[in-house]
C-alpha cells in the first residue's frame, strides 16, 4: 500500500474522530468501518510505475546522498573564501611598579590588524575542485537511483516468477489428477495395479511442495520490495510484466556508456585529483600576511605609533613537504584515472554479456513458446491416452507430465531472465541528466 493510500485512510479515519467531537452522536458500527477502512479495501495494486517513484522518493540511502551533495555544494563556496581576518588587542611597555599609562614615554594601547593572502589561485583551484566534487556527488546520485531502480525491478520480476510458477505448478497437478483417474479406472477393471494408482497420488500430492516453495519464495520477494520502497509492510503488486526493450544494436548500447551516471562520477573524480596536483603546486609560493597596527600614547606630548608590515611565508626546503605533496596527489590523480578506465571496461564487458544474454534468452522463448512446450503438452495428451488404452505404461505418462512442468517453469524462467537483461541493459545505458 503506498504512503498516498495509507493518509488518504488516516484523513477518514480523523474524519470520524471529528464528528464523534463535535457531538453528532455515536455512528452505526457499519458506518464506521465503511469510513475507516473504504480507502484500503479500494486501494488498486501497487504498479512497478508507481513502486519506482516511491523509491526514488523515500529510499533513506538517495536521501542521504541528496545530503552530500548539499554539503558539498556548500563546501565549494566556502573553500574559495580567503581566511578570516586577525585583530589584536594589546598594553605596550606598561610599567609594573603602577601601571601608569602616562608615566613613560613609550606606554601605550594598540589595536591591529592582520589579512592572510593564500598562493596565488590557490583559492579559486581549491573551490573549482569542491565544485567537481559535488558534481561527482551528483552523478553517484543518480547511478543509485539507477541501481535501486535495478535492484526494485529485479525483486518485482522474482515475485512476478513465483507468481506464475504457482498457477504453472498448479496446472501440472490438474493433469496429475487426470492420470490418478486413469489409473484408478484400469486399477477397477483389473488392467491396472494398485501400486500404480500409489505412484500417480504421489506423483500429484508431491506437487504441493513445490507451491509452498514458490509461495515462500515470493514473499521473500514482496519483503525485499517493501524494504526498498521504505514500507511498513509487504505491499500488493499488479500482475503485469514490463516491457523494457533494449537499445536496437549492441554499437549503441556501448555508445551510450559514455553518459553512465556511475561512469561519469569516475570521470569527475579523476577531474578532481587533476585539480589537487595543481593545488598542490601552489605550495611553492609563499603565503602573504598584511598587517597594519595602531598605537595609543599616553605620555604628556608623546605623538601616536601606526606600524604596518607584510609577512611571507618560506618554502624554500621543499623537498620532504611540498615535492611530497605534489607526488601524492599525481599518484591520486593517476589512481583516479586507473580506476575509471577499469570502471569503462567493466562495464563495457557487461553490456556485451548482457546483451549477448538477451539475444539467446529471446530465441529459446521463441522457441519454447513455438515448438518446445507445445509438443511437451501433445506428447502427455497421447502418452495419457494411449495408456488409458493399455498400450503404455504409468511411468511415460508420469514422465511426459514432469515433461510438461518442466518447460512451463523453464518458459517462465527465460520470460525472467529476459525481462532481467532488458532492465541491466536499460540502467547500463542511463544516461545523466541536469543536476538534482
Amino acid at each position: 500500500m503506498s504512503d498516498v493510500q495509507i493518509s488518504s485512510g488516516n484523513k477518514y479515519f480523523l474524519k470520524w474522530i471529528a464528528a464523534i467531537r463535535r457531538g453528532a452522536g455515536p455512528l452505526p458500527l457499519p458506518v464506521m468501518l465503511m469510513m475507516v477502512f473504504s480507502p484500503y479495501a479500494s486501494a488498486a495494486p501497487l504498479s512497478l510505475q508507481g513502486a519506482e517513484a516511491i523509491a526514488l522518493r523515500q529510499n533513506p540511502g538517495l536521501g542521504a546522498l541528496t545530503q552530500k551533495i548539499a554539503e558539498l555544494r556548500h563546501k565549494a563556496v566556502a573553500v574559495a573564501q580567503l581566511p578570516d581576518p586577525h585583530l589584536a588587542l594589546g598594553a605596550v611597555n606598561l610599567p609594573l611598579n603602577s601601571f601608569s599609562m602616562n608615566q613613560q614615554q613609550m606606554s601605550m594601547l594598540n589595536v591591529g590588524l592582520s589579512q592572510t593572502f593564500p598562493s596565488f589561485g590557490k583559492l579559486g583551484l581549491e573551490g573549482q575542485q569542491a565544485g567537481v566534487e559535488a558534481q561527482a556527488a551528483a552523478d553517484t546520485l543518480r547511478g543509485q537511483s539507477a541501481e535501486l531502480v535495478l535492484l526494485l525491478r529485479r525483486a518485482w520480476l522474482q515475485a512476478l516468477y513465483a507468481e506464475d510458477a504457482v498457477a504453472a505448478v498448479r496446472h501440472q497437478e490438474q493433469l496429475q489428477a487426470e492420470s490418478v483417474q486413469a489409473a484408478l479406472a484400469l486399477y477397477r477393471s483389473a488392467q491396472g495395479a494398485q501400486a500404480d494408482v500409489l505412484r500417480a497420488q504421489l506423483a500429484r500430492d508431491s506437487l504441493a511442495n513445490d507451491v509452498n516453495r514458490l509461495q515462500a519464495e515470493q514473499a521473500s520477494d514482496l519483503a525485499q520490495i517493501a524494504q526498498i520502497l521504505n514500507l511498513p509492510e509487504p505491499p500488493s503488486i499488479e500482475h503485469q510484466w514490463p516491457n523494457l526493450p533494449p537499445p536496437h544494436t549492441l554499437a549503441q548500447a556501448e555508445a551510450r556508456l559514455s553518459g553512465q551516471p556511475l561512469l561519469r562520477a569516475a570521470q569527475a573524480q579523476t577531474r578532481s585529483a587533476q585539480i589537487g596536483v595543481q593545488v598542490a603546486k601552489r605550495g611553492y609560493w609563499p603565503e602573504v600576511t598584511v598587517s597594519v597596527d595602531y598605537g595609543q600614547d599616553f605620555y604628556p606630548g608623546s605623538p601616536n605609533w601606526l606600524s604596518a608590515g607584510v609577512d611571507l611565508s618560506l618554502p624554500i626546503f621543499p623537498g620532504d613537504r611540498q615535492d611530497q605533496d605534489v607526488a601524492a596527489a599525481r599518484a591520486k590523480a593517476l589512481q583516479a584515472q586507473y580506476r575509471y578506465d577499469d570502471q569503462h571496461l567493466a562495464l563495457t564487458q557487461q553490456a556485451r554479456a548482457t546483451f549477448a544474454r538477451y539475444i539467446a534468452l529471446k530465441t529459446q522463448l521463441d522457441r519454447t513458446d513455438q515448438r518446445l512446450l507445445p509438443t511437451a503438452r501433445n506428447a502427455f495428451s497421447a502418452t495419457l491416452a494411449a495408456y488409458s488404452a493399455g498400450r503404455a505404461g504409468l511411468n511415460a505418462v508420469l514422465r511426459t507430465q514432469k515433461d510438461v512442468l518442466d518447460y512451463a517453469l523453464t518458459r517462465l524462467q527465460y520470460r525472467r531472465d529476459l525481462a532481467l537483461s532488458a532492465a541491466e541493459l536499460d540502467f547500463l545505458t542511463t544516461e545523466g541528466g541536469a543536476q538534482p
